[in-house]
Order: C-alpha cells, then sequence, then structure tokens
C-alpha cells in the first residue's frame, strides 16, 4: 500500500487528467468496436450455445479476461498513459482486413479482427506500454473464439482415431474381445462408434482454458506454464479414452444404461478427471529441484 501511495502521490494533475481522458476514450472506442464489429460478435456468442461447436467455455472467457485485468490493477497505475499514432494506423489497418474478410466471408478473419481492433485501439489511446501489460488477458480472449472449421475438422479425426486406438488396447488389456476398425469399435453385442462429440475436442478446449486461468493465479513461472499447457492434449486424450473404456464396458453388462445418461455424465466425470490431473501435475512438478526452486521467479 505504501508504494501505491508513493506512486499516486507523484502523479501530477495533467497525468491524472490524462489517465481518465484515456479512460473515458477507452469506453467509448469500446461502444464504436461493438457497434462496427456486431454481427461477428453475435455469431461468436452464439457458437458458446450451439452443442456443436465445443465451444461452452467461450462464455467464461471475457469474464476471466476482465478479472485478470482487473486483478493488475496496481500494475496498470503505474504505466504512464502516451497515446501512440501507430495505435491509430493499427486501427486504420486492422479495419481494412476486417472489410476484406467481411466480403470474403472469412467468418474467423472477422472475429479475429475484432481482437485486433481492441488491442489497436488501446494501443491509440493509452500507448504500447499498457498493451504489454494486458498481453495475458487479451491473449485470453482468443480462446472464446471458435477455431477455423478446417483446423477443428482435422483436430477432431485426429482425437477420434487416437481415442478408439487407446481404447481398443486398454478394452484389451482389460479381456475383452475387441475389433476396431476406423473409429468403430466391435465388441461382444456392442458396438462404439467414437463419433466427432466423442473425439474429446470439447474437453482439449475446456482443459487448455482451464490451464491458461489456472496458470495466470497460481503458476508465475513461465517455463511451469508451458509445460502444463502442453500436457493438456496428452491429458485430455487420456480422460477421453478412459470414458470410451467406461462406456464399453458398461456396455457389457447394460447396454441402454451405456448409451443413456451415464454416457454423458461420463464426459463431465472425465473433464473433472483432467482438472484434477492437471493440478496435481503442477504440484509434482513444484516438487523437482529444477522448477520448484524458485516458485516466485
Amino acid at each position: 500500500m505504501a508504494n501505491d501511495t508513493a506512486v499516486l502521490a507523484k502523479e501530477s494533475p495533467k497525468d491524472s487528467i490524462r489517465r481518465y481522458g484515456a479512460w473515458f476514450l477507452g469506453a467509448w472506442f469500446a461502444l464504436l468496436l461493438g457497434a462496427a464489429y456486431l454481427h461477428p460478435i453475435e455469431g461468436m456468442a452464439g457458437s458458446w450455445f450451439n452443442d456443436t461447436m465445443n465451444m461452452e467455455h467461450g462464455l467464461f472467457v471475457p469474464f476471466a479476461a476482465a478479472y485478470m485485468t482487473w486483478m493488475k490493477q496496481d500494475e496498470l497505475k503505474q504505466v504512464k498513459v502516451a497515446p501512440s499514432w501507430w495505435g491509430v494506423a493499427g486501427v486504420f489497418l486492422v479495419g481494412m482486413l476486417f472489410i476484406l474478410s467481411s466480403v470474403a466471408q472469412w467468418i474467423w478473419v472477422t472475429r479475429i479482427a475484432f481482437l485486433g481492433s481492441l488491442v489497436a485501439c488501446l494501443w491509440a489511446v493509452c500507448g504500447f506500454r499498457l498493451v504489454r501489460a494486458l498481453v495475458y488477458p487479451l491473449v485470453t480472449l482468443v480462446l472464446m473464439i471458435p477455431p477455423p472449421s478446417f483446423i477443428n475438422d482435422r483436430v477432431t479425426l485426429k482425437l477420434q482415431l487416437v481415442a478408439s486406438q487407446l481404447g481398443e488396447t486398454s478394452l484389451e488389456a482389460l479381456g475383452f474381445s475387441v475389433l476396431r476398425e476406423g473409429n468403430i469399435l466391435e465388441m461382444a453385442g456392442e458396438k462404439l462408434a467414437v463419433a466427432e462429440a466423442c473425439s474429446g475436442i470439447r474437453s482439449l478446449m475446456a482443459l487448455i482454458f482451464l490451464a491458461v486461468v489456472y496458470s495466470f493465479f497460481f503458476v508465475p513461472q513461465k517455463r511451469l506454464r508451458a509445460i502444463l499447457l502442453a500436457s493438456v492434449i496428452p491429458i485430455a486424450i487420456l480422460c477421453n479414452a478412459g470414458r470410451i473404456v467406461a462406456t464399453g464396458v458398461v456396455g457389457q453388462y447394460n447396454r441402454e444404461l451405456a448409451h443413456g445418461m451415464l454416457h454423458a455424465t461420463f464426459g463431465y466425470f472425465g473433464l473433472a478427471l483432467g482438472s484434477v490431473m492437471l493440478f496435481g501435475l503442477h504440484r509434482l512438478l513444484l516438487k523437482l529441484p529444477s522448477l520448484g526452486q524458485n516458485r516466485n521467479a
């Protein structure tokens, strides 16, 4: 508190007026951005409630980014407001990109242009230093945008095949007879199809968001953050394979139960298990001398 008081005491009336003026302009630009990018924003928000888009976590991303920004308020108070013409140039260039992508109907690019315009406006009104201070929350906002369809389809297909292979291997290790054809697992009196909804892409996206938020609050080391984010992929694959195995085992005893509400419950259980594995991995890594000795680095 003493440091904050000292910083505020050194701020001149002119700097205070400039700071509050910057916040006023920022609010004005926010309204303009909302109006200019209304259609991409509506489409992006709609994807959060579309069951086929695997973006249920998207609703929480803006709130998480806003809370991250609020947590950095002491640091932001020390950043000197310095409007920049480079930011104005950025607003113009991103605006041109938005117009071109709208004409070409590149939906993902129009949504990315919205974030680009947000960054450019912050740069123009408050300066590059403030943008640099808000890099983590701003990058987090990317997670509220569904990935391009061609990337999503390829990743989903890869996850389907990997989950099917792991499911086959695990079920055979448990003593069950399994015949796999692509993403179809045939067992005695039971056929399991690892469809797109069961590929694990939904859990993967949710775990990535969880890892990003968790790392911001509890993982100060950049190297440790990178390890945790990279571990999300194998964790999501393992949890989804476990879901397939559980469904296959239950299906051998009660086919209707395996394809009913319990099947959906396995999905939520897998996500919860993935979260526990992520937290447990963090605690385990902290015990390593090379990572745990400088926790506040």
